[in-house]
């Protein structure tokens, strides 16, 4: 296996795992009807607008999981049926709201084992997304083995 497939792959269950630890937080803060992530449930005053911050957390586990199926799709040989522009575009919302998230864990001052592992999610969805616009080698968006030029 080359070094660039190896990466690309690497990004993708990174990023993949990422999503998938925001899922099971998410999932823990809905089942103590809290908003906010694990260890920093928010100010009492965050709840006026949300009627049911169970299902408001549920939601948000659900775009987790949607955003770890979406890094695994980048890398996928399966996810090939899916349409090119379909899936750089969900990539690059994703990508986005990765990096949003860690802008916004970054400002509110988060724990640093939070901030780092947000930071490493955010990379590795971006270099995943990246790679995807690249064709590069391991992703789903590459071009099979035999059209390759060799190496």
């Amino acid at each position: 296996m080359d070094i660039t497939r190896a990466l690309v792959r690497a990004a993708g269950w990174t990023a993949a795992g990422y999503w998938l630890v925001y899922t099971v937080g998410k999932v823990y803060m809905a089942s103590r009807g809290e908003i906010g992530m694990p260890g920093r449930p928010a100010p009492p005053e965050a709840y006026a607008d949300i009627a049911d911050p169970a299902l408001a957390q549920l939601g948000n586990a659900a775009l987790g999981l949607a955003a770890a199926g979406l890094a695994l799709a980048a890398i996928l040989p399966a996810a090939r049926g899916i349409p090119r522009p379909v899936l750089l575009g969900a990539l690059t919302i994703g990508a986005v709201f990765t990096v949003l998230g860690l802008t916004a864990t970054l400002m509110h001052s988060a724990p640093w084992p939070e901030t780092v592992i947000t930071a490493i999610g955010a990379f590795a969805f971006t270099a995943v997304t990246v790679a995807a616009y690249r064709r590069a080698p391991g992703t789903a968006t590459a071009a099979p083995p035999a059209a390759r030029a060799p190496v």
